[in-house]
């Protein structure tokens, strides 16, 4: 028992170098604020970069949030600005600016699907192909004869708070999810 050192002597042992480098630390910087307060030196901005380092920026989850209430409130906002309607008659599309009845439009998407069970091997491709061009040419066509209308008389200031709160949501969500850790 006389030979061992206690519990309470590493401790103590501890304590007192942990004493010792703080009271260092206070002495380097207490020489720092001498020497700034008699001009002899300029303020260095470590401290201020640490603050600045360490969580000035906010917390990432609750960036993450806000950006995800703001792109949402602000997508939310915009989608519910404007009534979307047809801009011809039952029946008829738009395609680069002619009127095609939907049957017409329904030919190379059928043509194709046909290619596709009567082609045997490596030539099936080509009733892929022609099936993918009958659906893009309809997909085209109904997404070109759509027309939006905004439903209330809002002003370009309403439009550039819809598209600020999207866009600054989805950078608040592009910073929290991408940052670097530390």
């Amino acid at each position: 028992m006389f030979g061992k050192t206690s519990f309470f002597d590493k401790e103590m042992k501890r304590a007192e170098k942990s004493a010792r480098a703080f009271a260092k630390r206070n002495r380097k910087e207490a020489k720092e604020v001498e020497a700034i307060m008699n001009g002899k030196k300029r303020p260095s901005m470590d401290y201020f970069e640490d603050i600045n380092r360490s969580g000035s920026a906010g917390n990432e989850t609750l960036q993450f949030f806000m950006g995800f209430l703001l792109l949402g409130g602000g997508l939310y906002w915009l989608l519910n600005s404007f009534t979307v309607s047809s801009g011809f008659g039952m029946g008829m599309y738009s395609l680069f600016g002619m009127q095609i009845s939907g049957g017409v439009m329904l030919i190379p998407l059928l043509v194709g699907i046909g290619l596709i069970f009567f082609l045997d091997g490596k030539k099936r491709f080509i009733g892929y192909c022609v099936s993918a061009l009958g659906l893009l040419a309809i997909v085209i066509s109904l997404l070109t004869s759509l027309q939006f209308r905004a439903k209330h008389g809002y002003t370009l200031y309403v439009y550039v708070i819809m598209f600020g709160m999207i866009f600054a949501g989805a950078a608040l969500l592009l910073k929290s999810s991408f940052k670097k850790k530390s």
